[in-house]
């Protein structure tokens, strides 16, 4: 399994993964690699995450060479739903996108794709910021993310982080620790999820980029100190000191 995370912040775009692979169903014996890569940039400014059967989504990539990858975001997206639509189609005819309830019948392997990057100026128009998402469990059918943020595999804990934190107008590197934070807090309460975070930026002007290890190792520890402080928020003296047992009394009186 995995976590992708992409953010559209005030100076770009933001993208996060992990690079656990687990093979086997995971409600019995599983083993797992945390070599995987599901970072890729296709084109000076636009990148892809991708979840599910990655060796899958790697031969759908190769069938295109990244050089022939348009620099625009849609249009790239256009790409990639095309090679995916017929490499499925050739290789899984027997599979259907979605098997519906009570046909014994086995469904299509679970691939999905985050596309982000920008659509280029038109004219004195800026250039334009975008997220999209296609699954094969919906014979890749592009969903465009107009909140800021999007995620695939095992979401639940960042979906509910970025409810709470997420900020658009924020600043790559605030979002950068964000998206590694989504990430890291979903390796400590799901094992499907694990290894290097991979992060890559995408800035209107410059482009794609993606951080070093070591950078990323930096923001996750950083991370730590962040994490321990919101801990230490509902222990501090301050905090104990709260109006709710003034209520009681009053209450009680």
């Amino acid at each position: 399994m995995t976590l992708c995370v992409a953010l559209k912040g005030a100076e770009g775009l933001v993208l996060a993964a992990d690079s656990r692979g687990t093979f086997g169903d995971p409600r019995g014996v599983t083993a797992q690699n945390d070599s995987q890569k599901k970072a890729h940039i296709l084109s000076p400014h636009v990148a892809l995450l991708m979840s599910g059967a990655a060796e899958l989504g790697s031969n759908i990539l190769l069938r295109r060479p990244q050089d022939d990858f348009p620099d625009g975001v849609t249009a790239a997206m256009e790409k990639i739903r095309e090679v995916a639509r017929q490499s499925y189609g050739t290789w899984l005819p027997h599979l259907l996108p979605q098997v519906p309830q009570g046909i014994p019948a086995l469904p299509r392997p679970d691939l999905g794709f985050i596309i982000a990057g920008y659509d280029p100026a038109q004219g004195s128009e800026p250039a334009v910021a975008r997220l999209y998402t296609m699954v094969s469990g919906l014979d890749f059918a592009p969903m465009l993310h107009e909140y800021g943020f999007a995620l695939q595999g095992i979401a639940q804990y960042a979906l509910y982080i970025l409810n709470r934190l997420y900020e658009p107008d924020r600043t790559l590197p605030e979002l950068t620790a964000l998206a590694v934070y989504a990430v890291t807090e979903t390796v400590s309460q799901d094992g499907k999820v694990g290894g290097p975070v991979r992060v890559i930026t995408i800035k209107p002007v410059e482009g794609c980029s993606e951080l070093p290890a070591a950078e990323v190792e930096m923001v996750v520890e950083a991370n730590k100190l962040r994490s321990e402080n919101l801990k230490m928020s509902f222990y501090s003296h301050e905090a104990t000191e709260s109006p709710v047992p003034a209520v009681k009394e009053k209450e009680n009186a």
